[in-house]
């Protein structure tokens, strides 16, 4: 534990980044799982709509794209940018060898 009064709160910040950083890292692996199912069961259109957020029949849309949390993921710097285009590059890759298959 700190004995320092700033090593206590670089522990504070530390633990509240952790769980920002964790919640948004579970969002996209929560829509990867998904789409990785879609694109197993061989189902173009379900994995493009959860690549791509597309919305509900009703009209709602339930939880935010892959590409729209892997986006998020390099805009708050959990991630680097090349990182993250490379992820996209391989999901709309896996996208469309399942479209010319």
């Amino acid at each position: 534990m700190p004995i320092i009064a700033s090593a206590k709160k670089a522990l504070r910040q530390s633990k509240k980044k952790n769980a920002r950083n964790s919640h948004f890292k579970k969002l996209y692996t929560e829509s990867r799982v998904a789409f990785e199912k879609a694109i197993k069961a061989g189902d173009l259109k379900a994995a493009k709509a959860v690549y791509a957020n597309q919305n509900n029949k009703d009209g709602t849309t339930s939880k935010s794209g892959l590409q729209s949390s892997i986006d998020k993921l390099v805009k708050k710097n959990i991630i680097h940018p090349n990182n993250g285009s490379r992820k996209k590059s391989k999901y709309v890759r896996m996208m469309k060898t399942l479209e010319q298959a």
